[in-house]
Formats: C-alpha cells, structure tokens, sequence
C-alpha cells in the first residue's frame, strides 16, 4: 500500500476523519493506494509494554490490533497522522500507537524503518496556537527519531461542531491538494 491514514479522535464522522477522507481521495486521484485506520475501532490495543524485544529483532512482539498498523507503517510510503488535541495533547488513542513507534528504532538507537513523506493533521476546538504546538510535538518526533520528511500539515482550529470541516469546501479543498503531494 501507499499511503496509511491515522485516525484517532473517538469519532468516525468528526472533523479529523473528513479531513483524512479528503486527503485519501486527493492521494487516489495521483494513483495512490490509501489505507485508513480509525483507532477508536481497535478493539486490542495496547501501548508499548517495555519488553524491549524489538531490540533484538525488527519489529513489536505485542500481538494486537496495533501491530497490523505498525507493520503497515513500515511497508507505506506516505503517513498522515491526525489527532484532535486534548489539554494540549494528542487524544489517548494516538498515544497509544505512537509509543508503540518505539519498535522503529534498533537497538543502536538507529531507525530501523525506511523514511516516510509525512503529514499531520491536528484538529482543535480552541485557537490555532494550539493546534500548532501539537503538531510541531508530532511532527518533531517523527523527524528526529526516524527521519520521515514533512511534506505538509493541517491544523484547524475553533473545530468545536463537528460538522466544522464538512461545512466549509476551502478547507476540504486544502486537504485534498496535500493528498495529492504524495
């Protein structure tokens, strides 16, 4: 596959799902193939649990929802993260595949993963300031740690309705055309 999708706020029809939607079809229209998952879903899903295995070998022994992600994440050549932001966090179900990311790294602290094109998509209901922290914390991280190349992000702020994105075309426009840079 291509592209992989996160989608981790509890709502499968919210904000964040209609912005990686639109994203997803601006990345078929360039011939992408796009999986998305929605973490709310999962109905096993652990975090990291400090077994260390994947330091001894290429991948997590945790066997749950969250490894067909993990390794779905490492075959893709394009990854859009998206999570609303709580209290100035990512939402409890991204934490919970994000520390999992911990299996990219080796045991000489080396990415083990092939870099990725990446984008994030932080959805809040407050100002953009935000919104924009998180991303950068995100974005940040998927940088240092495993050198995926940020190609874009979406922050939408006073998203507070959630039919915020599906109402406004400008929006879904921008999304769609960032789909496309994959």
């Amino acid at each position: 596959m291509s592209i992989v999708a996160i989608v981790a706020s509890p709502r499968k029809k919210g904000n964040t799902n209609k912005i990686i939607e639109a994203m997803a079809e601006g990345a078929k229209k360039n011939g992408k193939d796009v999986k998305i998952y929605h973490l709310n879903a999962l109905t096993n899903a652990k975090g990291c649990q400090a077994c260390m295995a994947c330091k001894t070998s290429v991948g997590c022994a945790v066997k749950d929802d969250n490894g067909e992600i993990l390794k779905a994440i490492r075959d893709c050549e394009g990854l859009i993260l998206s999570t609303p932001n709580y209290f100035g966090e990512a939402s409890g179900q991204f934490r919970l595949l994000q520390d999992r990311f911990y299996s990219f790294i080796g045991a000489d602290f080396v990415p083990n993963i092939e870099p990725k094109k990446l984008v994030v998509v932080v959805s809040c209901g407050g100002p953009a300031a935000g919104g924009d922290a998180l991303a950068d914390k995100i974005e940040g991280s998927m940088v240092k740690y495993f050198k995926f190349e940020p190609i874009a992000r979406m922050v939408i702020p006073n998203a507070t309705p959630i039919d915020t994105v599906a109402n406004d075309p400008e929006i879904l426009e921008k999304a769609a055309a960032i789909g496309k840079k994959f």
